[in-house]
């Protein structure tokens, strides 16, 4: 699929802007990650991935493991049946990251906010 990849000089533009943006972490994430770090250590917040430009809010970058905490911006309205669905830029984000081989978990908003410890 390498011809669908934009040139060299417009990918390097695209990966230089998002890296440029500086992550700030809700406090969904940090609760998420405060409940993470009282049961696995060595989680790092918003890790860069150097080969897509994105920031993974906790990442286990020698095993190539992520947990995306996803707030209510990441997904569309729920449908007739009350399903949330992941938006385009979140399922985008997901296939790259696959692509990079990354394993990556979802922890929606909806399903942390029903947990009550």
């Amino acid at each position: 699929a390498q011809q669908h990849l934009l040139p060299s000089p417009q990918r390097q533009l695209c990966r230089d802007a998002m890296v440029a943006t500086i992550a700030r972490p809700s406090g969904l994430q940090r609760s998420v990650a405060a409940a993470l770090a009282a049961v696995q250590h060595g989680f790092e917040e918003e890790h860069l991935e150097p080969r897509t430009g994105y920031s993974l809010d906790l990442a286990l970058p020698s095993t190539r493991f992520a947990i995306e905490v996803d707030g209510p911006s990441h997904f569309l309205l729920p449908d007739g049946r009350g399903v949330r669905r992941p938006n385009g830029p979140t399922l985008l984000k997901r296939r790259l990251l696959a692509a990079a081989g990354w394993r990556v978990i979802s922890v929606p908003f909806y399903e942390w906010n029903g947990v009550a410890t």
